[in-house]
């Protein structure tokens, strides 16, 4: 089945969608369809970013290797640009090409970007390299940037209209139906990173000719995504693009402040509301009004009412949003700092350094993955449905600071294995040990002891990565979910952008904490992430001293004050109106 239905809220003056007849099987089979793609896309993702620092920090003949803090900031910039590039591809489906078809267009750019980097990861092909690379190329050459820019605006695409596409499917079936799509969807996304970090992130790190074999599988993974989501196309519910929701939101701004500088503002001054001096002042009036609402009809703009409420909501939801870029600041130390000092420790298992088996420091991650996967069934199953009984709710930004605390416990317990590695490593307990062709000056102590910190982190993306997509999604107005999502993940973005301007500050002020590869155990990793800690610490407060006040807007809430209010001014209206006296019946 497929459906061609307008959104909500295309221009000022339009009127609400309807919802299609709820069809569990079409949901069903669509949803497969979008969850099995979305694994197979996070699987190839995984493979590739969690051990993008090891890639570029290796030696090897034909290429050059970067220094810790070059490979830092490789890894930053493509968790950066992919995010930043989504609010971009919420925009252009939201607007001008639809959900369905920005999916395509950011898949084949992010194959694209996986062709290249296959290519460039070849080893041993010297004619390859003299063509692609040249003899003496260094990593940080520009042609390596344009493949992680690349790769990093397919993410985005992907990561702005994936999440809101899955949950048109099933959003016929109402809140419970949204709400166990989005729990599937991250449970996806952990299940396909467990196979992409188990599995090629072990042949990356151990295999020879790892990393081509393994980028090569990624790429092969997403090109298998796109065809089982394009195989869907069949199944799937498909809105059309409306008008630029984003110039409205200016015109409603601009009308706003416009009418707020010339003091145009009264109910009583739209032709729908006149009134007799006599008669009392509107609900409207009464609830009170800010500068935005002036660009409403009722307040003599020319705004519908129920858009210029969508445009304050979606400003609310902005904020909440932003609440999360610390946390995020903190998640994307699994693939960059919390890596470092994993390569900085015996990856051993029974603690010799001359045993065969060495543990990949990516596989770290896993525990990560595993929580997620654990977790998530249990919180829902159980633990949710046991809070619902005792009437105790668990409203997303509840949920949003209990991951953040979580994500803070993650970063002190780091600075704390950091303090003990560098202390082992200081009384002499030193190894040398040699991963992809690079010698790492390594703490005797075992990588095993990172174990808590990713267990943690997994923890804290339970809580606040599910419950900031799900808020994100439901309190989003029809017409700018696919922005709102892209911008949710543009605040992931920010947060990788913000861990390259503290890891370059501290490199500015020479506080030595991140030092080069020779000198990387004279460093401080560990104040580094004492200072992660007190970042989470001030916005972990402020958000408890919000979700104390009560300020988290539910989207069920607008829509029942929309329509209590809607309710009211058309009782307003037809009182207004003059009709002749309706006669007394007869008593009988």
């Amino acid at each position: 089945m497929e459906g061609e239905v307008r959104p909500l809220l295309l221009d000022p003056q339009c009127s609400p969608m309807f919802i299609l007849p709820w069809d569990p099987l079409r949901a069903k089979k669509s949803g497969i369809m979008i969850l099995v793609s979305v694994t197979l896309e996070r699987l190839a993702y995984f493979a590739v970013v969690m051990n993008l620092f090891l890639y570029l920090n290796k030696g090897q003949p034909e290429i050059q290797s970067w220094e810790p803090i070059e490979a830092l900031t490789a890894v930053y910039v493509i968790h950066g640009v992919s995010c930043i590039c989504s609010p971009i591809g919420g925009w252009l489906s939201d607007s001008f090409i639809g959900r369905y078809w920005a999916v395509i267009l950011g898949s084949l750019v992010y194959i694209t970007g996986y062709a290249f980097l296959t290519a460039l990861s070849v080893n041993g092909n010297t004619n390859f390299h003299w063509l692609i690379l040249g003899k003496e190329s260094h990593p940080c050459s520009a042609h390596v940037y344009v493949t992680l820019i690349l790769i990093g605006f397919g993410i985005g695409f992907l990561r702005a209209n994936v999440p809101p596409f899955g949950a048109e499917q099933v959003r016929a079936g109402g809140d419970h139906a949204v709400r166990q799509f989005f729990n599937a969807y991250y449970w996806c996304v952990n299940v396909g990173g467990f196979i992409g970090i188990g599995v090629l992130a072990y042949v990356e790190q151990n295999v020879e000719n790892g990393f081509f074999i393994s980028y090569l599988v990624a790429t092969t993974a997403l090109c298998a995504s796109l065809v089982i989501f394009c195989a869907g196309k069949g199944f799937y519910i498909v809105h059309r693009p409306g008008n630029s929701v984003v110039i409205n939101c200016f015109r409603i701004v601009g009308e706003g402040l416009y009418n707020t500088c010339k003091k145009h503002d009264s109910v009583q001054g739209s032709p729908m509301f006149r009134r007799q001096s006599h008669q009392p002042v509107s609900l409207v009036a009464l609830r009170g009004s800010s500068w935005i609402d002036r660009a409403k009809i009722s307040h003599g703009g020319s705004f519908h009412d129920a858009t210029v409420e969508d445009v304050k909501s979606f400003s609310k939801t902005l904020v909440f949003i932003f609440v999360l870029l610390p946390y995020w600041l903190v998640y994307f130390q699994m693939s960059t700092s919390f890596q470092a000092q994993g390569l900085h420790m015996n990856l051993h298992l029974n603690g010799s350094s001359t045993a065969d088996f060495e543990i990949p420091a990516a596989w770290l991650t896993l525990c990560d993955d595993a929580f997620v996967i654990l977790l998530i069934p249990v919180l829902n199953l159980v633990i949710y449905p046991f809070l619902d009984k005792k009437h105790i709710t668990t409203v997303p930004l509840c949920r949003i600071v209990v991951g953040m605390i979580m994500s803070l416990t993650a970063v002190i317990v780091a600075a704390l294995v950091e303090h003990f590695r560098l202390e082992d490593w200081r009384q002499g307990n030193s190894i040398n040990q040699i991963i992809s062709n690079t010698n790492y000056n390594a703490s005797s102590m075992s990588i095993l002891y990172q174990i808590p910190q990713y267990c943690l982190i997994g923890t804290a993306e339970v809580f606040a990565g599910v419950a900031g997509l799900e808020y994100a999604y439901t309190t989003a107005p029809r017409t700018f979910q696919g922005i709102v999502l892209g911008l949710y993940s543009a605040i992931e973005g920010l947060g990788s952008f913000l861990g390259i301007l503290l890891v370059h500050i501290t490199r500015s002020l020479q506080l030595g904490w991140i030092e080069s590869e020779v000198h990387f155990n004279q460093g401080h990793l560990d104040y580094f992430f004492y200072l992660l800690a007190v970042i989470q610490s001030v916005v972990v407060v402020v958000s408890g001293l919000i979700m104390c006040l009560r300020w988290e807007p539910s989207r069920r809430d607008v829509h029942m004050e929309e329509t209590l209010v809607a309710s009211a001014l058309h009782s307003e209206y037809y009182q207004s109106i003059e009709t002749p006296p309706i006669p007394e019946s007869p008593v009988t």
